[in-house]
């Protein structure tokens, strides 16, 4: 049943986002249960301060692993009816040195709605605490000593964008986005295999898109 799944990331470098402005908390207080501090993930009112020089990518890297991804992009995933996401503008991208505002360009916060769920049985993995009140969980292993990740038979909804449950800020996308964008040149974007995504020590490099459509066509 095993299907072609990816991990999407970016090529990271400059420029990237060290900063999130909000009229709103990012963070919501400590949970009143567990006491570590959760992600409002509701926020949609947010400005990005720019750090380092150059031309902005499709792929904007930011600290909290957020999605956010050039107008180009969402008109992209438009017209190829990408499934699994819902995107937010972003109000302003800050020049952090200049003191200046890219006028000219729109970017968007990427929230990925898309689902399915990790096969912990294969895994060798086992929840052993979640709070009941703000959902942090706790693993019988640290994510760097899970291995080879696996899905869930029957749990993949169907989605072209995705993340598992559990690890909802991690982008998982289908053949068909290293598709689009090797084919319309979408920029900063990086993809690795799915059974990679908790292999850190020596982990394999990133997909060469041009490599591999040449070897699968």
């Amino acid at each position: 049943m095993d299907m072609e799944f990816y991990c999407v990331g970016s090529d990271g470098g400059n420029p990237y986002v060290p900063l999130m402005v909000s009229s709103n908390d990012i963070d919501l207080d400590n949970c009143p249960e567990c006491g570590r501090t959760r992600y409002n993930k509701q926020n949609r009112d947010l400005s990005l301060v720019i750090e380092g020089r150059g031309k902005l990518p499709d792929y904007l890297p930011c600290v909290r692993s957020l999605s956010v991804v050039s107008q180009r992009v969402i008109d992209v995933w438009q017209k190829y009816d990408i499934t699994g996401y819902t995107a937010f503008p972003i109000n302003k991208l800050l020049d952090k040195h200049r003191n200046e505002v890219h006028q000219d360009s729109q970017y968007y916060n990427v929230t990925i709605t898309g689902r399915m769920e990790l096969d912990f049985e294969r895994m060798g993995v086992a929840i052993e605490y979640q709070c009941s009140t703000c959902g942090t969980i706790e693993y019988n292993r640290k994510p760097w000593e899970f291995g080879s990740a696996f899905i869930k038979e029957g749990s993949h909804d169907g989605t072209d964008l995705f993340a598992a449950k559990h690890f909802e800020m991690a982008p998982i996308c289908t053949r068909k986005m290293l598709e689009i964008v090797y084919n319309e040149k979408l920029t900063n974007f990086q993809f690795k295999h799915f059974e990679t995504k908790f292999i850190y020590i020596n982990s394999p490099p990133p997909i060469d898109l041009k490599a591999f459509f040449k070897k699968t066509k």
